[in-house]
């Protein structure tokens, strides 16, 4: 089936960023220890995913309320959007990325972007770069109760671009990405720059690229 939608990671798929995780995850850890999660449950080496729903799971074992639980996640998030707009001054476009984009554009591809990072940050780094131009459409970490990996974020990008999994693929840079696309039910390709470990993928059919410029002709294949 020939590929109608193309969905994009933005850090390190399309834009370069500049965002300090450690600063961020230092910054989360001590609010949430702050607001009564068990001091050294969590840890720098863990992402930010697992540090949030470990926090949850600590704070609803010593039987606080969800309502407070969902006050101090609008926090964290808080947090980390600040940590995110910090970096924007630093980020740099991936070569490639707006050339790339176009040409799908120009080929009837709808083209989305589906971040972990927030919407602002998300729509000013696509504006800077002059990326926005060729996006139909942005789900952020705030437009979702579930990000990625979770499907449910991939079926709100779907329906943005009014596109199906089974016409459409996720491109990024983490094996996170292969999860959420493996859930979803979406066709992956792993923009792979660096050494990771990839067990969690096993067993599921993806292609790997280099760099971006490469992806036209891999979704012609």
């Amino acid at each position: 089936m020939p590929i109608k939608a193309v969905i994009f990671d933005l850090d390190e798929t399309l834009i370069h960023s500049n965002i300090n995780f450690r600063k961020m995850k230092e910054r989360v850890i001590s609010f949430l220890e702050e607001r009564g999660v068990s001091k050294g449950l969590l840890g720098l080496n863990m992402l930010n995913v697992e540090i949030t729903s470990k926090a949850i799971e600590d704070l609803k074992r010593k039987g606080l309320p969800d309502a407070k639980i969902k006050v101090i996640l609008r926090k964290v998030n808080e947090i980390m959007n600040e940590t995110e707009l910090e970096s924007l001054s630093g980020a740099r476009p991936v070569e490639g990325a707006a050339e790339t984009l176009r040409a799908l554009k120009e080929r009837g591809v709808k083209v989305g972007v589906m971040t972990r990072s927030c919407r602002e940050y998300a729509e000013r780094a696509l504006s800077k770069f002059g990326l926005k131009r060729y996006v139909d459409a942005v789900s952020a970490r705030d437009d979702v109760e579930k990000p990625k990996p979770n499907p449910q974020h991939a079926d709100h990008i779907l329906k943005l671009l009014k596109a199906d999994a089974e016409s459409s693929v996720l491109v990024g840079d983490h094996w996170l990405d292969g999860v959420c696309a493996r859930r979803a039910g979406l066709r992956f390709i792993l923009v792979s720059r660096r050494k990771m470990n990839l067990s969690v993928l096993d067993g599921f059919n993806f292609k790997v690229i280099r760099n971006i410029k490469e992806l036209l002709e891999k979704i012609e294949e």
